[in-house]
Protein backbone atom coordinates (compact mmCIF):
# COMPACT_ATOMS: atom_id res chain seq x y z
CA UNK A 1 0.00 0.00 0.00
CA UNK A 2 1.41 3.65 -1.35
CA UNK A 3 1.78 5.93 1.79
CA UNK A 4 -1.35 8.61 1.45
CA UNK A 5 -0.66 11.89 0.83
CA UNK A 6 -1.46 15.17 2.41
CA UNK A 7 -1.16 18.99 1.26
CA UNK A 8 -0.98 21.79 3.80
CA UNK A 9 -4.39 24.10 2.34
CA UNK A 10 -3.70 26.92 4.85
CA UNK A 11 -2.30 28.06 7.95
CA UNK A 12 -4.23 30.39 10.15
CA UNK A 13 -3.03 32.47 13.56
CA UNK A 14 -5.30 32.62 16.17
CA UNK A 15 -4.37 34.50 19.32
CA UNK A 16 -3.07 32.01 21.08
CA UNK A 17 -2.42 28.84 18.37
CA UNK A 18 -1.60 28.29 14.93
CA UNK A 19 -4.48 26.22 13.20
CA UNK A 20 -3.16 23.62 9.91
CA UNK A 21 -5.45 23.11 7.76
CA UNK A 22 -4.74 19.18 5.66
CA UNK A 23 -6.73 18.48 2.75
CA UNK A 24 -6.27 14.81 1.25
CA UNK A 25 -4.81 14.50 -2.14
CA UNK A 26 -6.25 11.03 -3.28
CA UNK A 27 -8.19 8.85 -0.85
CA UNK A 28 -8.35 10.46 3.27
CA UNK A 29 -10.19 12.88 4.57
CA UNK A 30 -9.39 16.54 5.46
CA UNK A 31 -8.40 17.29 9.07
CA UNK A 32 -6.93 20.44 11.07
CA UNK A 33 -3.79 20.65 14.07
CA UNK A 34 -3.94 23.17 16.77
CA UNK A 35 -0.26 23.66 18.12
CA UNK A 36 -0.36 26.63 20.97
CA UNK A 37 2.76 29.26 19.67
CA UNK A 38 4.87 28.23 22.23
CA UNK A 39 4.65 24.88 20.46
CA UNK A 40 7.97 25.35 18.26
CA UNK A 41 10.25 26.16 21.05
CA UNK A 42 9.23 23.35 23.07
CA UNK A 43 9.48 20.73 20.15
CA UNK A 44 13.12 22.34 19.24
CA UNK A 45 14.04 21.90 23.13
CA UNK A 46 12.40 18.34 23.36
CA UNK A 47 13.85 16.80 20.50
CA UNK A 48 16.87 19.04 20.08
CA UNK A 49 16.16 20.68 16.97
CA UNK A 50 18.47 22.93 15.11
CA UNK A 51 15.81 24.95 13.17
CA UNK A 52 12.09 26.27 12.70
CA UNK A 53 12.05 24.53 9.91
CA UNK A 54 12.81 21.27 11.33
CA UNK A 55 10.14 21.87 14.18
CA UNK A 56 7.90 22.71 11.25
CA UNK A 57 8.05 19.60 9.74
CA UNK A 58 7.97 17.44 13.15
CA UNK A 59 4.63 19.52 13.82
CA UNK A 60 3.41 18.67 10.54
CA UNK A 61 3.89 15.15 10.99
CA UNK A 62 2.64 14.86 14.64
CA UNK A 63 -0.66 14.05 13.50
CA UNK A 64 0.53 11.43 10.73
CA UNK A 65 2.70 9.94 13.53
CA UNK A 66 0.01 9.49 16.21
CA UNK A 67 -2.69 7.76 13.42
CA UNK A 68 0.41 5.41 12.15
CA UNK A 69 0.79 4.43 15.59
CA UNK A 70 -2.59 3.91 16.38
CA UNK A 71 -1.92 1.88 13.36
CA UNK A 72 -0.52 -0.25 15.59
CA UNK A 73 3.12 0.59 14.22
CA UNK A 74 5.22 0.44 16.99
CA UNK A 75 7.83 2.88 18.59
CA UNK A 76 6.54 5.86 16.18
CA UNK A 77 5.58 8.29 18.93
CA UNK A 78 8.12 11.32 19.49
CA UNK A 79 9.50 10.56 22.89
CA UNK A 80 11.44 12.30 25.41
CA UNK A 81 15.43 10.89 24.94
CA UNK A 82 18.25 11.24 27.78
CA UNK A 83 20.25 14.09 25.12
CA UNK A 84 19.31 15.97 22.52
CA UNK A 85 21.67 14.34 19.85
CA UNK A 86 20.11 10.76 19.96
CA UNK A 87 15.82 12.75 20.55
CA UNK A 88 16.96 14.65 17.29
CA UNK A 89 18.03 11.69 15.52
CA UNK A 90 14.99 9.48 17.05
CA UNK A 91 11.92 12.04 15.93
CA UNK A 92 13.88 12.49 12.17
CA UNK A 93 14.01 9.20 11.69
CA UNK A 94 10.38 8.69 12.81
CA UNK A 95 9.60 11.02 10.21
CA UNK A 96 11.30 9.91 7.87
CA UNK A 97 9.80 6.48 8.50
CA UNK A 98 6.05 8.31 8.47
CA UNK A 99 6.97 9.99 4.61
CA UNK A 100 8.09 6.09 3.51
CA UNK A 101 5.51 3.68 5.24
CA UNK A 102 2.51 5.83 6.18
CA UNK A 103 1.88 9.17 4.72
CA UNK A 104 3.48 12.03 3.06
CA UNK A 105 2.54 16.49 3.59
CA UNK A 106 3.24 18.70 1.10
CA UNK A 107 2.70 22.38 0.44
CA UNK A 108 0.83 23.71 -2.59
CA UNK A 109 1.32 21.77 -5.73
CA UNK A 110 3.45 23.52 -8.88
CA UNK A 111 0.41 25.18 -10.65
CA UNK A 112 1.88 25.95 -14.27
CA UNK A 113 5.09 27.19 -14.59
CA UNK A 114 4.89 29.09 -10.78
CA UNK A 115 4.19 27.49 -7.60
CA UNK A 116 1.24 28.53 -5.96
CA UNK A 117 1.64 30.37 -2.35
CA UNK A 118 3.62 28.55 0.27
CA UNK A 119 1.22 28.42 2.69
CA UNK A 120 3.68 27.05 5.71
CA UNK A 121 5.20 30.67 4.95
CA UNK A 122 3.25 32.22 7.29
CA UNK A 123 5.04 30.38 9.78
CA UNK A 124 8.64 31.28 8.98
CA UNK A 125 8.00 34.43 8.86
CA UNK A 126 5.89 35.13 11.96
CA UNK A 127 7.35 32.85 14.76
CA UNK A 128 10.17 34.02 16.54
CA UNK A 129 12.27 31.16 18.42
CA UNK A 130 14.36 32.69 21.42
CA UNK A 131 17.30 30.36 21.55
CA UNK A 132 17.41 31.11 25.20
CA UNK A 133 14.64 30.17 25.70
CA UNK A 134 15.00 26.67 23.94
CA UNK A 135 18.09 25.74 26.19
CA UNK A 136 16.16 26.91 29.56
CA UNK A 137 13.15 24.51 28.75
CA UNK A 138 16.01 21.93 27.66
CA UNK A 139 17.96 22.15 30.78
CA UNK A 140 14.35 21.44 32.47
CA UNK A 141 13.93 18.44 30.34
CA UNK A 142 17.53 17.29 31.02
CA UNK A 143 17.29 18.00 35.01
CA UNK A 144 13.65 15.86 34.93
CA UNK A 145 15.69 12.91 33.13
CA UNK A 146 18.37 12.99 35.36
CA UNK A 147 16.00 12.38 38.21
CA UNK A 148 14.01 10.22 37.29
CA UNK A 149 15.24 6.19 37.65
CA UNK A 150 17.68 4.66 35.13
CA UNK A 151 17.57 8.36 33.74
CA UNK A 152 14.39 7.39 31.89
CA UNK A 153 10.77 9.28 31.72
Amino acid sequence: MAAARWRIASVTEGRETWLIHYEPLGDGEAFAASWPKEAFEIRMAEHGLDSLDEAIEVLLYTPLLHAMHADDHSGVMPVLEGDAATARARVLGQVAACKEKYGEVTTAPVQGLARAADPLQVLRDQVRVDPVRVATIRLEIDRHLLSQPQGGA
